[in-house]
């Protein structure tokens, strides 16, 4: 696992490598064939921005302990496609960069449905027993990201250089007003609400990152010129969870710990608007794999077992108003 993340790392900072080297020893690459020189002067880049989540949702699954053994027992999948907004501060210099960013979300209800389902026929192992669809809120979704950029022998430009990083997500859901079929049993409802469930995610990442400019001849009469950013990374995860089942007698708790690791890729391309103000917009994905233990508990209950699964998929679109001082 860590040397399929590592061996990603490499081949970014290959390509990045390849397009640098395009661009000339100390100047910016321009995608018009030119040259630019490089911002010398170091500045503070202040920026405010909202952001779109697509599509996106994060799940856990665990196997049963006994025999048969089915694998998966149960899978929840909850669904992320809320607004956030965001702060982000950012301090250039010549050979290095300090980035800090922080977002919340500003809706809770989703327009998607959670997701849980349970293979708890021991009889049939493979054949799923009971299927449940909820809306879901999120009551609270925060995330902070804070990356270092530095030189290195290889990348004496102030444009392509390695990145490293921290981020953490947190994530609060509560399910509602669902409804549950099970087999052989027909279906029933689910008023208010049934499962309160806790995610974070702590990363630390590596990985490179290209600035480069984009003025072609052809649109300089119609577009501003335009800077572009690539980030490649791979982070190694911490993930918790705590799942809280609502409508279960006692107080039913669910938890997982797991270790993995994060793939990630973002694209951005800015224009400068007015005096030192640029318009920024950003594509990100992030596709996170986690494995550990499960841990049950209600009442005079309590045991763990191995094999429980995290896994997230997030992907969203961002844009940013900049001002450089």
């Amino acid at each position: 696992m860590l040397a399929r993340g590592f061996t990603l790392i490499v081949v970014c900072l290959l390509v990045l490598a390849t397009l640098r080297l395009a661009g000339g020893e100390n100047f910016a690459i321009v995608l018009d064939g030119s040259l630019a020189a490089p911002v010398t002067t170091p500045h503070f880049l202040p920026s405010v921005g909202i952001k779109k989540f697509l599509n996106s949702f994060t799940s856990y699954e665990f196997p049963n302990p006994f025999a048969p053994q089915q694998n998966p027992l149960s899978r929840l999948e909850f669904p992320v496609d809320q607004w956030f907004l965001g702060v982000k501060q950012a301090y250039k210099a010549q050979t290095w960069s300090l980035t800090g960013e922080f977002w919340i979300n500003v809706n809770r209800e989703s327009s998607l449905k959670m997701q849980d389902s349970d293979w708890d026929d021991d009889l049939i192992p493979v054949q799923k027993t009971v299927f449940s669809e909820s809306d879901c809120r999120l009551n609270r979704g925060l995330m902070f990201d804070v990356g270092v950029t530095l030189p290195t022998p290889l990348t004496v430009s102030s444009y392509l250089r390695p990145v490293a990083g921290w981020r953490y997500q947190h994530f609060f859901f509560t399910t509602h007003d669902g409804y549950q079929a099970e087999l052989g049993n027909g279906g029933s409802s689910l008023p208010g609400d049934g499962i309160d469930f806790k995610q974070t995610f702590s990363q630390c990442y590596i990985g490179g990152t290209l600035q480069t400019s984009f003025n072609p001849p052809v649109l300089r009469e119609f577009v501003p010129p335009a800077s572009v950013g690539l980030q490649c990374d791979y982070a190694i995860v911490n993930a918790v969870n705590e799942d809280l089942h609502l409508w279960r007698i006692g107080h039913r708790v669910t938890t997982e710990q797991t270790l993995g690791h994060c793939w990630h890729v973002s694209a951005n391309v800015g224009w400068m608007r007015a005096g030192s103000f640029t318009a920024r917009f950003e594509v990100d994905f992030k596709r996170l794999i986690t494995h550990g233990d499960h841990r049950l508990s209600n009442l005079a209950l309590d045991f763990s077992f191995g094999g429980a699964r995290v896994w997230s998929d997030q992907a969203s679109v961002s844009a940013f108003a900049e001002y450089l001082f």
